[in-house]
């Protein structure tokens, strides 16, 4: 039981790195010019040079902003409650897998909304990082969820 304890924290500390990288990242997709290279994440369009804000957004692109932060967030707290788990301070790591597949929902939703509404485009490194956060998330809450089997088998 503590080594899944401590695969599945692990696993939920380098979905958070993924998911913030994905969130933050200004590579969401690429387009190699003859002589400039442009890429845009969720915020910034960029070229070799520069980056500038993008304000205003069409709404996809708010939705895909909204479900990725909200999975950010459920994702930290997801690793809080992992954490007390290990510790021993929560009792029923169910809590935390619930709030993982949650995570993965939400990360889902805002990276299927960019896809759906961004044919045609070469996806980048920060796209890919949002996909790895999601199967990670998902990973980690059967582990969860695994774990919590275990523990009412070796109670009985």
């Amino acid at each position: 039981m503590a080594l899944l304890n401590i695969i599945q924290c692990v696993l939920t500390c380098v979905g958070i790195g993924f998911a913030i990288s994905s969130t933050v990242g200004n590579s969401w997709w690429k387009q190699e010019l003859s002589d400039n290279s442009i890429h845009a994440g969720l915020w910034n369009l960029c070229n070799l040079y520069t980056c500038v804000f993008m304000s205003n957004v069409p709404n996809f692109l708010t939705v895909t902003r909204a479900f990725m932060i909200t999975g950010c967030v459920s994702y930290f707290v997801a690793f809080v409650l992992s954490f007390l788990t290990y510790s021993k301070k929560i009792k029923n790591p169910k809590i935390s897998g619930t709030l993982l597949c949650a995570t993965a929902i939400f990360m889902a939703v805002g990276i299927s909304v960019y896809t759906n509404n961004t044919d045609g485009l070469v996806y980048s490194w920060s796209y890919i990082f949002g996909w790895c956060s999601f199967v990670i998330s998902i990973v980690s809450a059967i582990i969860c969820f695994v774990m919590k089997v275990e523990t009412e088998y070796l109670q009985i």
